[in-house]
C-alpha cells in the first residue's frame, strides 16, 4: 500500500466542514486545486497532503479532533481493505504481532502516538466507536449499554462464556469487563474480519480469549463443549440460514425450528453449549415471543422450565433469560415490560426483577403494569404469546384509593407553586430601545468566550466520568450516562457556567449547565463564557430567541446544522446583562417545573381513569 494517502472528494467536504457540491465547485474555480491522482471521472482520488495544504492556505482546513484525524487517516489508506480488517490489524500493532493484513507506516505511526498518550485500549476502542458511527446504516451493532445489563444479568465472575454471534465482541467485553475476574471467552463470527477484530478488542484488555471465524448453525466450532453462560445478540430475519442442511440436528432438542424462525435455532444452539443450570441472555425481536409458527417450541422451553424470563425493554427489544434444565421444571416465568420507559429506568428495573425472581428464596413480588411472575400452565393456550404487555395487568392505578388521592394531592401542591415562579416584567413598553448587537464570531475574537466542539465517542462505555449528551440537554437534566476515564481523557469537559447548545436541528436550545467535569457528548458545542464581561444567563437567554435559531441555522434540511457564531447578542455593560440573567434564569426554573407538573398530571391522569374504570374510586353523589 503506498504511503501517499488518497482522498475522496466526500473525504475532503468532511475536512472543510461543507457539502460535497462546495468541492465540485471550488475544482472549478480555482486553478490551483489539487488535481486528481486516481479513481474515475465520477469518483477522483486527490493526495491527501496536497488537499490538506491548499485547504490551510485558502483558510478552508476544519480543526478536527486526533481521534477524527485518525479515522481520516484510516479512511485514507485502507484502499481496498474492509474497515474492520483494518482495525483489526491495527488491535494487532498495539498488541505488538502482526495478522498479515499490511497497514501504511503513517497511519501506525499516528496509532502509536495516540496509545502512547492515551492506552492501546482508548485508541482502539475510539477507532471502534468511529466505525460504528460511520457505519450505523446497515450495520447492526450491539449498543454498550445492553451489552452492560446484558453482563449485569448473567452476573458471571469467573468461568467460560461463549457468544456463537460475537460481532466486534461487545457483549463478551461487557461480561468479562464486569469484574475482571478470570473469565475465559469464546466467540464465533461468521465475518472473519470481525471475527478477528473481536479477539484483538479482548485481548487488549488482557481477557484470554477464543474467537473462530464461521458459521455457528452451519459448521460450530465448539461442538460438544460446554459453558458456564452464554450470551448473543443473533442475526434476525436469516431466511438462509441451514434449515434443509440441519433438519435432523441434534441441537434441536426442543423442536425443529421453522425456516421464518431462526432465532429459535440460535436459542437451541446456546442450550445445547450450556452446562446444566447455565444461564443465557439472548436478544430477540419482540415477533418471536408471539409468531405462529414457532408456538410448539415455545411451549416445550416453558414446559421443560428452559425460559425463565422474557423482558421487554425500549427498542424495542426482547431479552431472553433462559437455563438449561437441571433439575424439577419451575413453575412460573418472569415477564417485564418497560419499553416505554427511558432506558436506565428500564434497566434498573430488569435488574431488580431478575435478581428477585432468580435468587434461592425467590422474594419477588408483582409491580402492576411494568412486572410479574406467571405460572407457566396460563402461557400454554392455543397461542403460547409470551409478549410481556400481553400478559401483564395493563391498570397504572395504586391498591388502595388513599395512594391515588395522594397523588392528587401532590399535583396540586406543584400547580399553586407555579405562578409564583414567573418573573416580574416591565409591560408598560418603556424599556424597549435600540440595541447595537454582535455576533457570537465577534465575541470569540475579542476573548469574551471560547467555542468548543464534541470529540467524545458516539456511545458511552465505562462507568468513570458523566457523558452530558444530546438527550440530556433537550431534557434540561444533568448528565445521564457515564463513559471511561481512558476515552474522557481528551475530551471537551464541562464547567459550570458554561453554555451548551446542539449542533444540528432547526431550534437553537442554549442551556446553561452546573455539571462538574462532565464530558461534552456528540451533536453538541460548548460556549464558555469570560465572566468578567459575560453573563451566561445572559448569553444563554439571547441565543434561545427564534431569531438567532433562524440565524444559526445553515440549511433548510432536516438535518440542518446550526452555526453558533452567526448569533447575535447585545453589546451590554454586565450590570444590565445581570438584570436579563435573572430574569432568563427564572424563566427557565418555571420551564422546568411547568414540565414536571405535567409528567406528573399525566400520571395522575391515567391512574385516576384506571382507578375509575377498576372501581378503586368512583364519583361523588350528587
Amino acid at each position: 500500500m503506498s504511503n501517499e494517502a488518497a482522498v475522496t472528494a466526500a473525504d475532503i467536504a468532511r475536512l472543510a466542514g461543507v457539502g460535497r457540491a462546495a468541492v465540485s465547485n471550488w475544482r472549478r474555480r480555482y486553478e490551483d486545486f489539487p488535481a486528481p491522482v486516481g479513481g474515475t471521472p465520477n469518483s477522483p482520488l486527490f493526495t491527501l497532503s496536497e488537499v490538506e495544504r491548499w485547504l490551510r492556505e485558502q483558510g478552508k482546513l476544519q480543526a478536527v479532533s486526533p481521534w477524527e484525524r485518525l479515522w481520516q487517516l484510516l479512511e485514507a489508506h485502507r484502499g481496498d481493505q474492509e474497515p474492520a480488517d483494518v482495525l483489526a490489524a491495527i488491535g494487532a500493532f498495539l498488541l505488538r504481532r502482526s495478522d498479515g493484513n499490511p497497514v501504511a507506516p503513517a497511519l501506525l505511526n499516528e496509532v502509536a502516538t495516540l496509545a502512547n498518550e492515551h492506552g492501546p485500549v482508548a485508541t482502539a476502542e475510539a477507532l471502534w466507536e468511529r466505525f460504528v458511527q460511520a457505519n450505523a446504516r446497515w450495520m447492526a451493532v450491539t449498543s454498550p449499554d445492553m451489552a452492560r445489563l446484558v453482563a449485569e444479568l448473567v452476573g458471571l465472575s469467573s468461568g467460560m462464556v461463549l457468544d456463537p454471534a460475537c460481532g466486534a465482541g461487545t457483549l463478551l467485553a461487557a461480561v468479562a469487563g464486569r469484574t475482571g475476574g478470570p473469565v475465559h471467552c469464546l466467540g464465533q463470527e461468521i465475518d472473519p474480519g470481525l471475527a478477528s477484530l473481536a479477539e484483538v478488542r479482548l485481548a487488549l484488555r488482557g481477557v484470554q480469549v477464543e474467537v473462530k471465524a464461521a458459521d455457528s448453525l452451519l459448521h460450530d466450532a465448539y461442538h460438544g463443549r460446554l459453558v458456564d453462560a452464554v450470551v448473543c445478540d443473533p442475526p434476525v430475519g436469516e431466511r438462509q440460514w441451514g434449515h434443509e442442511e440441519l433438519l435432523h440436528d441434534e441441537r434441536w432438542e426442543y423442536g425443529i425450528p421453522p425456516r421464518m424462525e431462526s432465532e429459535l435455532a440460535w436459542v437451541q444452539h446456546a442450550l445445547a453449549h450450556v452446562k446444566p443450570g447455565g444461564l443465557i441472555a439472548m436478544l430477540m425481536p419482540p415477533s418471536v415471543a408471539a409468531r405462529r409458527s414457532g408456538r410448539r417450541i415455545r411451549a416445550e422451553l416453558l414446559r421443560r422450565g428452559a425460559l425463565r424470563a422474557v423482558l421487554a425493554l425500549p427498542g424495542p427489544v426482547h431479552l431472553w433469560m433462559l437455563r438449561r434444565p437441571g433439575q424439577p421444571a419451575d413453575p412460573q416465568v418472569l415477564v417485564l415490560e418497560a419499553t416505554t420507559a427511558e432506558w436506565d429506568e428500564a434497566a434498573a428495573r430488569a435488574i431488580a426483577a431478575w435478581r428477585a425472581f432468580d435468587a434461592p428464596d425467590r422474594a419477588a413480588e408483582d409491580e402492576p403494569g411494568v412486572s410479574r411472575m406467571i405460572p407457566v400452565l396460563d402461557l400454554l393456550g392455543e397461542e403460547v404469546d409470551l409478549t410481556p404487555a400481553r400478559n401483564l395487568p395493563i391498570s397504572s392505578a395504586p391498591d388502595t384509593a388513599e395512594k391515588l388521592l395522594a397523588g392528587h394531592r401532590e399535583l396540586t401542591t406543584r400547580l399553586s407553586a407555579l405562578p409564583p415562579l414567573l418573573p416580574t416584567l416591565d409591560w408598560t413598553g418603556r424599556g424597549q430601545q435600540h440595541r447595537v448587537m454582535t455576533t457570537v464570531a465577534e465575541l470569540m475574537k475579542t476573548g469574551a468566550l471560547t467555542l468548543f466542539n464534541s470529540d467524545a465517542p458516539t456511545s458511552p462505555t465505562g462507568d468513570a466520568v458523566p457523558l452530558l449528551e444530546l438527550s440530556d440537554v433537550l431534557a434540561d437534566r444533568p448528565a445521564s450516562r457515564r463513559i471511561s476515564r481512558d476515552l474522557a481523557a481528551s475530551a471537551v469537559r464541562v464547567q459550570p457556567g458554561d453554555v451548551v447548545m446542539p449542533t444540528a436541528g432547526h431550534k437553537l436550545v442554549a442551556r446553561v449547565v452546573s455539571d462538574t467535569g462532565a464530558v461534552l457528548g456528540r451533536g453538541l458545542c460548548l460556549l464558555r463564557p469570560n465572566p468578567e464581561v459575560l453573563d451566561p444567563w445572559f448569553l444563554a437567554g439571547f441565543l434561545s430567541g427564534s431569531a438567532n435559531s433562524r440565524q444559526a441555522s445553515a440549511h433548510l434540511s432536516a438535518a440542518a446544522r446550526l452555526d453558533v457564531r452567526r448569533c447575535e447578542v447585545p453589546r451590554m455593560p454586565l450590570a444590565d446583562q445581570r438584570r436579563y440573567a435573572a430574569v432568563f434564569s427564572a424563566l427557565g426554573s418555571f420551564g422546568t417545573a411547568v414540565g414536571r407538573a405535567a409528567g406528573l398530571a399525566e400520571r395522575v391522569i391515567q391512574a385516576t381513569v384506571d382507578g375509575l374504570v377498576d372501581g378503586l374510586v368512583a364519583p361523588e353523589r350528587n
